[in-house]
């Protein structure tokens, strides 16, 4: 009996993630305003909740010459107005990202800095995933063997890294990005056209240009062994289609997410972590009309079941486990067993697998009625799916989505 896993959850035929950066963003009403938007099915200030699950990213400090939403006050250590909502939102997954510990343009960051925010974190109990580079060359936090990045380097005064792996971060942002509408998607001539013109642009216009840019390849994540010798995810993100980076504000993402690029998308079969700031210059008194359009296509596409969305996260972890998993199938009774290793063996290092880390996993067989998943020696509740479009039968874990807590 057949068991091979499908690259996306069942039926859909790509992944999406929005990834914002925390920055400039323009209030901590917006930020809430937003956020209800994309993910709640509640009426908000800018029309009917979309219920798309995304996700977002915040700072514990603010040490610039500019009004920054953070969620200490400033460089001291009390809880400012957002803090609460910070706090929810790690909890429901819904604050996924550290975007650095801070905003650190004016210099100033210290390992202590580091201590404090991990030391909230332990008291919340919460992890978190995805750790993001931050900002211009004072930021020395970053990570990565770039200019200016010293937060891996053991013998430098602004180390975290080993505080950085015990708050959670797992998959690391260093500053790649691509034009390439789909990472680890099929070979059209979409991708062929966009991978050369980027390598041909990174070995010809931008050869002198040591920070990151792209990666040769269209790898979604790639392993990275940092100076102080630990092993993580480095992820790449999608600017646009087109070679030029504007602000990446709300203004910018009504054509990051233009139903071209959508159904683009689709047909690349590809993963996708869009960037974008999309609290800057968003204001109170509504959404771009271009934007709403956009966002509501890409609502219909989620629920036609093409467009797989979920928060940088969750979208992450799900193709680690897609690309890692270590199973046994059993023949028992003309039944067939999928037996899942509680850990998977990737190229950094051995991972322990939880049971939530399954879902939407989906098994090609060619008798799914008669075919079970079983993890640490117990069932696994399944979906018996009808054929796809390859013409396969399948078996699903279920995804759950988030629970948004507003």
């Amino acid at each position: 009996m057949m068991s091979k896993l499908r690259r996306f959850p069942y039926p859909f035929k790509c992944a999406l993630s929005i990834s914002s950066d925390i920055d400039n963003a323009s209030s901590m009403e917006s930020f809430i305003a937003v956020m209800d938007y994309f993910n709640s099915q509640n009426e908000t200030l800018f029309g009917a909740g979309l219920e798309l699950e995304v996700g977002n990213s915040f700072w514990f400090y603010n040490n610039s010459e500019s009004e920054q939403l953070s969620y200490f006050d400033g460089l001291s250590e009390n809880r400012s107005p957002l803090a609460p909502l910070i706090e929810e939102s790690w909890k429901s997954g819904h604050i996924d990202t550290l975007h650095s510990w801070g905003n650190f343009d004016a210099g100033g960051f210290t390992r202590s800095h580091a201590e404090a925010g991990l030391a909230v974190l332990r008291k919340h109990k919460v992890k978190i995933p995805i750790w993001i580079n931050h900002g211009i060359g004072l930021n020395h936090q970053k990570v990565g063997d770039y200019r200016n990045m010293h937060g891996d380097d053991p013998d430098h005064p602004a180390y975290h890294m080993d505080l950085t792996r015990e708050a959670g971060c797992e998959y690391f942002w260093i500053g790649k990005t691509t034009h390439i509408i789909g990472q680890d998607a099929d070979h059209t001539l979409s991708v062929y056209t966009k991978r050369m013109i980027q390598w041909l642009m990174k070995h010809i216009r931008y050869r002198n240009v040591i920070d990151p840019i792209y990666n040769d390849g269209n790898q979604l994540c790639e392993s990275m062994r940092f100076r102080d010798g630990t092993q993580g995810w480095e992820f790449t993100r999608f600017i646009n289609a087109w070679g030029r980076e504007n602000v990446l504000d709300v203004n910018d993402l009504e054509t990051q997410l233009s139903p071209r690029i959508i159904n683009r998308l689709i047909k690349n079969r590809g993963f996708m972590i869009l960037y974008t700031h999309f609290n800057e210059h968003l204001k109170m008194t509504g959404l771009p009309q271009l934007l709403i359009k956009h966002l509501d296509y890409l609502k219909r596409k989620t629920i036609e079941k093409k467009v797989f969305m979920t928060t940088t996260s969750r979208l992450l972890k799900y193709k680690e486990m897609r690309e890692n998993l270590i199973f046994q199938k059993k023949i028992m009774n003309d039944e067939m067993e999928i037996h899942v290793s509680k850990e998977i063996e990737t190229s950094v290092g051995v991972k322990l697998v939880k049971r939530e880390h399954l879902q939407g996993l989906t098994f090609y067989t060619d008798s799914p009625k008669k075919t079970k998943i079983l993890f640490d020696q117990t069932p696994v509740k399944i979906a018996v799916n009808p054929k796809d479009e390859t013409g396969k039968q399948s078996i699903s874990i279920p995804w759950i989505k988030l629970n948004y807590p507003r």
